[in-house]
């Protein structure tokens, strides 16, 4: 799956965007199913860890993922938080094809957007964009 995603020569010295870039290589080594999911993701996104003041841009085109250090614009998403939620975000299960936010960790994600400590930016204007991306995060 390393021909699906990849790092900038500039990422590499990013831990967090390499932490990604694999992450995202092994969950979709291990879920075959879920390139179709890299296929439909189309344009920027941004993720901020904030506690670490560190960022980067996951450019998804053609079924093709590169990972930059620091934001690239324009973004369609924008995910903020600390570096601690970031990791959360892949142990959310998925159920049905479709993120499953009914048991703890699901519930736990919630919370954390609705006591702003996840901050969205887009997740109303690409709903399945940010779909597509969960289910690349998640391990299960």
């Amino acid at each position: 799956m390393t021909d699906i995603i990849a790092a900038d020569k500039g990422a590499l010295d990013n831990g967090l965007a390499v932490m990604i870039r694999d992450l995202i290589s092994q969950n979709m080594t291990n879920h075959p199913e879920r390139l179709k999911d890299a296929d439909a993701l189309d344009g920027n996104i941004v993720i901020v860890a904030a506690d670490i003041d560190v960022r980067l841009t996951l450019e998804c085109r053609n079924g093709k993922i590169t990972v930059y250090d620091g934001e690239k614009s324009p973004y369609r998403l924008k995910i903020e938080t600390d570096s601690d939620n970031i990791l959360k975000l892949s142990t959310l299960k998925i159920k049905a094809g479709l993120p499953y936010y009914f048991d703890k960790t699901g519930r736990g994600v919630l919370g954390l957007l609705l006591k702003g400590k996840l901050k969205i930016d887009g997740l109303f204007l690409h709903p399945l964009l940010l779909t597509h991306l969960t289910k690349l995060f998640s391990v299960y």
